[in-house]
């Protein structure tokens, strides 16, 4: 085994998963968990230091309470079906003393932790889809401590039946985690006050469990068919990551020179923080289906409260994933889109409405119903063309009806047909408007591609509606009230609604679907220009506005000094690739290679705001190789500029493509030429078709913009 993990540490592609886990509630550097499991798993494992509250691991605290088994998307979502087990010896008596562990020689990786406690004993831990091995060595008698609200556990024939039954929020009351630990030595189990004691004689002892939302005998399925030897399951997650790490080889060319002297960035640190993102953007969203011993797949629907037959995934926010984790996926991983997309169709056969924010099930979170954008983008790129129809009725369906469930489907659905905009009275109102318009280009343009053609006039027409927003005096989307009145004394710096978790400046320009017309809005190219630099150059101030305290968000633009670009949230990801519209794409390269050379670094604080289930590490990866897809279904990417000196792509129609970039030094932020397959390309912009078809990418970089 420990040639296996040494082979780990060798390999750079394996990253160390504490990147971006030093946050707190009131500062996010990612909000991160040290999570190890397989590419979207049905559980992950984490290390706990502090378990009472959701933001339960920080990188520089000492005391180890544990491998948290757990299914938390983000702190702010909290978690579900969760325990944690800590390995001890006799020599600590855990109800008195606490476990520390080395922070510096202890191991991060997806598929193993390696825990060196300050006693000198060790805890190992491997996990695969549903199941996973803890080994234990120390000194004297060694011991496992089982700890998490709403669990009960018993032992039966030798083995540890039980269950777990928590959560922040779910349809169901009764929603339960059935659990099988079995370990390779005799054992005794022991509840002390809501607390499961596993106590052995041995000095060594391995603990294998499985989990099943299914039931009691699925559990047993799932824990037959796991590894039994940790080396197996180690290897077994290994490869299965391999497969998703192996898709990106980057090669740093450059020979050493005496330039070297002035280079102050580290080129392996940005390659192992491309990895990281790699491995950020498969976590999420997870599989909620498991597959049942006649080889069927099956879900729990926490709705209805029993089994049904399909594909379910969760643990997802759409709003957050759908700028750039499922267009990244539209290049790399269309097996998995399909899959999700399948489960999202079930999703909406069980409750009616497409997904918003699942964890485990709706959770009603985030305006709009942006699931949209990533039905259209796939539909568009022929990607599940089987459910295709299907998908574009549920989206049709879904936004022309309201529920009586708030958490379900769009938000003041009914006014914004009847007036084109949702009024100031309701949370939000202003991206309310924003993200209903752009489901309802996602619509539009699935339904041109189907072949409906009235459809798509009608649905591209309520596309506009922005409009009833914008403000001609200030050329800032504006609340109005009921009657169509402004709000007065508007200030931009003002945060919170009607805006989300920003101001003005953040959420006035996501009408990704249609800036040619907010351009015209403007006047002309130039004045939308002279917006975009006020914007960038503007100060980094904020007003608390309809927040009734400072929120994590405010101080990170604040701190971050990157005038009114927020890069820590969704909202502001396409801002640096606007200028592609006023045709001045230096700008946009500009802004792009300083976010990358300055504000993702590979340590514990790795990210400038919450990394959200893959959506900032994908907006990392495609600015690295080039590209940016600025909206959704349009089946276009900005070409901007490269980060890595050569990069090759293994696409998922079979293509490899390989992105160069030459001259490339951190002081070249402009991009002088870009030859695609030897030719050299005027315009800044290559469709879907193209890229993926591509054999070759070259930018060549300068010092002066053009």
């Amino acid at each position: 085994m420990n040639s296996i993990i040494n082979e780990i540490l060798a390999n750079k592609k394996f990253t160390d998963t504490r990147i971006g886990t030093d946050s707190l509630r009131e500062f996010s550097n990612g909000n991160t968990l040290p999570l190890l499991g397989t590419p979207h798993g049905l559980n992950y494992f984490a290390v706990q230091t502090d378990g009472r509250n959701s933001w339960f691991f920080n990188p520089n605290e000492k005391e180890f309470q544990g491998f948290r088994l757990t299914h938390q998307p983000s702190p702010w979502m909290e978690d579900f079906s969760y325990m944690t087990i800590l390995p001890f010896s006799k020599d600590l008596d855990t109800e008195y003393q606490k476990v520390y562990y080395d922070t510096d020689k202890s191991i991060f990786r997806p598929i193993v932790n390696k825990i060196i406690y300050d006693s000198g004993d060790e805890a190992i831990i491997t996990a695969d889809e549903e199941a996973a091995i803890i080994n234990f060595k120390a000194d004297s008698e060694v011991s496992f401590k089982i700890t998490g609200p709403g669990i009960d556990f018993r032992k039966e024939d030798g083995k540890i039946l039980g269950q777990v039954i928590n959560y922040s929020g779910c349809e169901d009351e009764d929603f339960t985690m059935y659990v099988e630990i079995r370990l390779d030595c005799d054992f005794e189990l022991e509840n002390i006050e809501g607390y499961f004691y596993i106590k052995t004689k041995a000095k060594e002892a391995n603990l294998k469990l499985a989990t099943s939302f299914i039931s009691k005998d699925q559990a047993t399925y799932n824990y037959e068919k796991a590894c039994d030897e940790i080396s197996d399951m180690l290897a077994s997650a290994a490869n299965k990551w391999q497969e998703y790490l192996d898709i990106f080889d980057i090669e740093l060319t450059r020979k050493p020179s005496q330039y070297d002297q002035y280079e102050v960035y580290d080129r392996e640190s940005q390659v192992s923080m491309f990895y990281h993102c790699v491995y950020r953007s498969f976590l999420f969203p997870t599989k909620f289906y498991e597959i049942d011993r006649d080889g069927s797949e099956v879900h729990y629907n926490t709705l209805a409260k029993e089994v049904r037959d399909g594909k379910l995934y969760t643990n997802i926010g759409f709003w957050d994933g759908q700028k750039t984790l499922f267009p990244l996926l539209s290049l790399v991983a269309t097996k998995d889109y399909e899959d999700i997309l399948e489960g999202v169709y079930n999703s909406y056969q069980e409750t009616g409405f497409l997904p918003k924010w699942l964890s485990p099930d709706e959770r009603g979170l985030m305006p709009g119903t942006l699931v949209d954008s990533v039905i259209a983008d796939a539909i568009t790129k022929d990607i599940g063309s089987d459910l295709a129809d299907d998908l574009l009725k549920a989206m049709i369906d879904s936004s022309e009806k309201e529920s009586d469930d708030p958490h379900y489907g769009r938000y003041g659905a009914y006014e914004f047909r009847e007036n084109g905009y949702i009024s100031s009275d309701k949370h939000e109102s202003v991206n309310q408007t924003l993200d209903n318009c752009l489901s309802d280009f996602s619509i539009g343009v699935a339904a041109k591609k189907l072949g409906y053609d009235d459809l798509a006039e009608k649905y591209l027409a309520y596309s506009h509606n922005w409009t009833n927003l914008f403000d001609p005096e200030t050329k800032f989307l504006v609340e109005k009230d009921k009657d169509g009145k402004f709000k007065e004394n508007f200030d931009p710096y003002d945060w919170g609604s009607p805006y989300t978790e920003g101001g003005a400046y953040q959420n006035s320009y996501n009408m990704y679907h249609d800036f040619d017309k907010l351009i015209e809005l403007f006047g002309s190219k130039e004045a939308f220009k002279n917006r975009l630099d006020e914007l960038a150059n503007a100060d980094s101030n904020f007003n608390i506005g309809h927040y009734d305290c400072v929120i994590h968000e405010m101080l990170e633009v604040e701190t971050a000094h990157f005038g009114q670009v927020g890069i820590s949230n969704q909202p502001s990801f396409h801002l640096p690739y606007l200028y592609h519209f006023v045709g001045r794409p230096d700008l946009s390269q500009y802004l792009v290679k300083n976010l990358l050379l300055n504000y993702f670094r590979y340590d514990f604080k790795g990210y400038p705001g919450d990394e959200d289930n893959g959506s900032m590490s994908a907006w990392y990866i495609l600015s690295a190789l080039g590209i940016y897809p600025v909206c959704p279904g349009t089946n276009a990417y900005m070409l901007g500029i490269g980060l890595f000196d050569k990069v090759s792509v293994k696409l998922a129609n079979g293509n490899t493509l390989k992105i160069l970039v030459e001259e490339n030094y951190h002081h070249k932020k402009f991009v002088d030429t870009i030859k695609i397959d030897g030719k050299v390309i005027e315009e800044r912009r290559i469709s879907h078709d193209d890229f993926i078809n591509a054999k070759e990418i070259v930018y060549r970089l300068n010092i002066i913009g053009k």
